[in-house]
């Protein structure tokens, strides 16, 4: 009888397995519609209020190396952006993701859209390549990208495209001053980072914008405003600009 017992245990054990869905890349801070919002193609914005409220929880390398950068970094602006695309038709997603966004000289003309002035604008005005690098499966760039009201960007820019994930980093390495009056995010405290994985039938793009800097009242809406709205429409641009199928 206990070895019936045993049996049946180990059946239904079996069947629970097998009948449960997958564990989500997404934790419970991602809404049912916001998930159906991705899955029916749409790039999903969220103002995340910390990182404990980041919404992916996913064990890819890439992932993990991501939220680290962005822990590390204790924000007191961040946003995610997210995307799913299909894998079937897309094989070569990462590889034509990553020579697009690598092409930095041409991010000079991305469009932003200033709702305090409602009206469209560069992103930034020029883009100038300062040096580049590759080692491995790792690419290595400098560059100035002007941004008014801010001036010069002088920007690190790091890439690595393993077996299984693309990971994309940009990072201020000066001093930011708004219109040259005073500083507002010191150097390496404005941080841009893209992962893209494969999910089952899909590959999912996810995007972070994060800021450390003086979260008081005079400077908070400036630097929400200008920083990440411009972060947010850089992921944008690039997610919905490399060709899918």
């Amino acid at each position: 009888m206990q070895c019936r017992l045993s049996v049946c245990a180990v059946v239904c054990s079996l069947l629970v397995s097998f009948l449960a869905p997958a564990e989500s890349v997404f934790n419970k801070n991602l809404s049912a519609a916001e998930l159906a919002q991705i899955e029916q193609g749409a790039t999903l914005i969220k103002n995340t209020g910390s990182v404990r409220q980041l919404c992916m929880q996913s064990p890819n390398q890439g992932v993990r190396a991501a939220l680290k950068a962005v822990s590390d970094l204790k924000p007191a602006y961040l946003a995610e952006i997210i995307q799913m695309v299909p894998y079937s038709g897309n094989e070569d997603f990462i590889t034509q993701f990553r020579d697009r966004i690598m092409r930095i000289e041409e991010y000079a003309g991305i469009p932003y859209y200033s709702e305090r002035h409602q009206s469209w604008y560069d992103l930034y005005s020029s883009a100038t390549l300062t040096s580049f690098s590759t080692e491995g499966e790792q690419q290595r760039a400098s560059a100035d990208l002007v941004m008014q009201p801010f001036g010069t960007i002088s920007t690190r820019i790091e890439n690595t495209a393993a077996a299984d994930y693309f990971l994309y980093t940009s990072t201020n390495t000066n001093r930011l001053r708004y219109h040259d009056k005073f500083t507002c995010v010191n150097p390496e405290k404005m941080l841009s980072v893209i992962v893209i994985f494969r999910d089952g039938d899909s590959w999912i793009l996810y995007g972070i914008g994060a800021v450390h800097a003086p979260s008081v009242f005079f400077l908070r809406e400036r630097v929400e405003t200008s920083f990440m709205n411009r972060i947010k429409s850089f992921c944008s641009y690039f997610f919905s600009t490399v060709q899918k199928k």
